[in-house]
């Protein structure tokens, strides 16, 4: 088959693709453009093999599923996979590429899961099985208004943290789901091999929340759940740990420096609690110890 037919067979296959997928990106303002040709960092401050990023740039591959470029903070270049599905597309588009554009504009996000609670805004951070994403879902099934899921931007305004509401959808494994009451029947699967859901929520009916509370969960041997509160300079560096992709800072030294000054602001007015809590114990219980706490 010759170079020009391949050309013209890949150009149909994309035309088909995007007449079949409208990608869901919370930001209305960046350009997304699906291309034949691969964008590259050229001088990347940080890579690690699969991020190549400086101050301005970043890319990806992920094998299976496509190149993804991101830009000034306003732009995306896409070269897909004509076989991978529109979920797992827009796993990579809304995660790592969307922490790109938002750390390109130096606007800081955050690696939690929001809503609010008592006129409260509330923060739960985590790593990826610490059972941030169930809890905010529990809460959220009980009428608590929902802000966002796994990435959350942070405006910072007279030393006072908000949350920036962009999600209208949550992640969750098929055991979290069997746990608050929910069929599976019906939803997205985030890719094919796994078994782990977009569940659809109402978004925020404003732009954004104040932010109050942080709790960062942490899996422990004990069986019992423990609340630790954090103090002091300690709670700076629990906020930087929190930041989404932070080994993208690495590349990224401007924001390094920026994000450091904004976070002793915000840490004056924000608390931050550990929540740590046996492997095994079930979500609404872990649900009901934290409403005893936040009710103090």
């Amino acid at each position: 088959m010759s170079k020009g037919i391949n050309t013209l067979h890949w150009k149909l296959q994309i035309v088909i693709l995007i007449s079949r997928m409208q990608f869901k990106f919370p930001l209305k303002d960046v350009k997304i453009e699906i291309t034949d040709i691969k964008k590259e960092v050229d001088t990347p401050l940080y890579d690690d093999g699969f991020f190549r990023l400086n101050q301005n740039e970043f890319s990806m591959h992920v094998e299976g599923v496509g190149s993804f470029y991101a830009s000034g903070g306003n732009y995306i270049a896409l070269v897909l996979n004509t076989k991978a599905t529109q979920a797992t597309i827009e796993l990579y588009l809304n995660g790592s590429t969307y922490g790109a554009i938002l750390h390109q504009r130096k606007i800081m996000p955050m690696h939690g899961s929001c809503f609010v609670y008592n006129a409260k805004g509330i923060m739960l951070c985590g790593d990826s099985g610490a059972g941030k994403s169930s809890l905010t879902t529990a809460f959220i099934l009980e009428d608590h208004a929902f802000l966002t899921d796994d990435v959350t931007p942070i405006l910072i305004s007279n030393n006072k943290a908000f949350i920036w509401a962009m999600s209208d959808r949550i992640k969750l494994w098929e055991d979290s789901l069997k746990q608050l009451n929910q069929n599976k029947s019906g939803l997205q699967k985030i890719d094919p091999e796994t078994e782990k859901f977009y569940y659809p929520l109402k978004s925020y009916k404003d732009n954004t929340f104040m932010l109050h509370h942080i709790f960062l969960i942490e899996i422990h041997e004990k069986t019992t759940i423990v609340f630790q509160e954090i103090k002091g300079a300690e709670k700076v560096t629990a906020l930087r740990n929190e930041i989404y992709r932070l080994e993208y800072l690495q590349g990224m030294p401007e924001n390094e420096l920026f994000y450091f000054e904004k976070l002793v602001e915000i840490s004056k007015s924000i608390k931050i609690t550990k929540l740590l809590r046996p492997k095994t114990i079930p979500i609404k219980q872990t649900q009901h110890q934290l409403k005893k706490y936040l009710q103090k």
